[in-house]
């Protein structure tokens, strides 16, 4: 069986903003973009507010060699929408000067916070962690393992 997991974030309205930036610093890649427009258009059931129509209902980017999905809606419909510090996504590589280039471009917008600043410790010589302007945090890892 091959299967792949896959982090979704849900960014409440700010999804598509979300993209454009990662394509920005990260080089994402967009491999699916249906904002709510299309979906309304796809599914004539679908329904969404004014001023709701670039919103996305579904994305999927590239980073490298992994994937993450991203669209507006909460999956969990049984709590209120929020920014949480119960996740983040961990980049990770064994080239110093990838990591490096990540941290830069992301800290590169002055809405990003930083942190941890990048530096070395003792599992790397280069960690450190940010939260972008959507409220999701990313740690960078010099990694010394080759997974």
């Amino acid at each position: 069986m091959q299967a792949e997991v896959i982090p979704f974030l849900s960014l409440h309205g700010q999804a598509a903003e979300a993209i454009y930036f990662y394509e920005q610093k990260l080089g994402a890649i967009v491999l699916l973009k249906v904002s709510y427009a299309d979906m309304a258009q796809r599914d004539k059931t679908f329904q969404y507010a004014s001023g709701q129509e670039a919103w996305i209902t579904h994305s999927v980017l590239q980073i490298g060699a992994n994937k993450i999905m991203i669209a507006e809606e909460e999956t969990d419909t049984t709590r209120p929408w929020s920014a949480g510090n119960d996740f983040s996504l961990c980049l990770q590589s064994r080239d110093h000067d990838t990591i490096v280039g990540f941290y830069e471009r992301l800290t590169s917008d002055e809405r990003t916070t930083i942190l941890v600043p990048l530096t070395a410790n003792s599992f790397s010589s280069g960690y450190g962690i940010v939260r972008d302007p959507f409220g999701v945090v990313f740690q960078f890892t010099v990694t010394q393992h080759a997974f």
